[in-house]
């Protein structure tokens, strides 16, 4: 049965065809046949009823995986809520997937994963997934970690702290503050000094979300850095938590001369979010100097007069 008359069998009354109509939509169709299989969910023949919630999974988990990034967040949530409330065994389909062997349909179905809030299978499939010998899938699988794991059971995490890769040991470090867990506060002072700067950014960001308040040394460490992006990812830091001492406005507003692009947004960014008079006149210093290279631009003239 081709997809063509399968839709329109979706509106026989003849139990075979409907049943056989909605598992082809299923594997065949596209999001935009989902309202009309999903009508009959209800169904009062119970084959009908198991082949539409079959072809209801079936139908938004490879939309899922074929086009994850392709859809809004809001649209992905609400699918995972529908096909997580039809299909409690939907993490079998989704395992079978987690061993494709294309790369970026494991990567799509650990995503997917991250969807179903309320399925307790997910924490164990992720135990194992943060131990994958594919980095891409190590990184997306501890991130979603964060999100799932009880603090008593973040063993798992800890063990990845010392990952060689260095975006699974970022990955790791957000969990780690995403599980609100304070035990974990010993374990992150030992990475203060990482040499990356976006381990070390995630470190100081943690030990302050998580109570441990005494980071301005390091932070001031990481802003006098020579290396820019070392540099960008301490301002993000200061953007982040909002940390206020006068030492640290002033080496921000010093970015906002900086030749780096990337230096110079973040400084913005973290005097914007600092919010008090004295970041405020920086901003108003940057405001000022703006002004003036635009008028210099508009009457070069000008410039070289007053330039003699």
């Amino acid at each position: 049965m081709n997809i063509e008359t399968a839709r329109q069998n979706l509106s026989t009354k003849a139990v075979g065809e409907l049943t056989q109509a909605l598992l082809a939509v299923g594997r065949e169709g596209t999001l935009s046949d989902l309202q009309a299989v999903m009508a009959h969910v209800k169904h009062a023949d119970q084959h009908v009823r198991d082949a539409a919630i079959q072809a209801t999974t079936t139908l938004i988990l490879s939309n899922l995986i074929t086009h994850f990034n392709d859809l809004e967040p809001a649209m992905r949530q609400k699918l995972g809520i529908i096909m997580e409330s039809l299909d409690p065994l939907i993490i079998d389909e989704i395992g079978k997937e987690l061993y494709s062997e294309d790369e970026n349909r494991r990567l799509r179905a650990v995503q997917v994963l991250g969807l179903l809030k309320k399925n307790p299978s997910v924490r164990t499939v992720l135990a194992k997934l943060v131990q994958d010998r594919d980095v891409k899938i190590r990184a997306t699988a501890i991130n979603l970690m964060g999100k799932f794991v009880d603090p008593r059971d973040h063993d798992v995490i800890l063990s990845l702290v010392n990952d060689p890769d260095k975006r699974v040991r970022a990955n790791t470090i957000e969990a780690l503050e995403g599980l609100g867990n304070k035990r974990v506060v010993p374990i992150l002072l030992r990475l203060r000094k990482d040499p990356n700067n976006r381990i070390r950014g995630n470190v100081l960001k943690a030990l302050y979300n998580l109570g441990f308040t005494e980071i301005s040394e390091d932070l001031m460490e990481m802003l006098k850095s020579h290396d820019n992006f070392m540099r960008a990812s301490s301002l993000w830091v200061v953007s982040q938590i909002k940390l206020v001492t006068r030492e640290i406005e002033d080496q921000a507003g010093y970015f906002l001369l900086s030749d780096d692009e990337m230096v110079f947004r973040n400084a913005e960014k973290a005097l914007t979010a600092l919010n008090t008079p004295r970041s405020q006149g920086y901003i108003r210093y940057l405001m000022d100097q703006s002004e003036a290279r635009n008028k210099t631009a508009q009457n070069p003239a000008a410039a070289t007069v007053a330039g003699k």
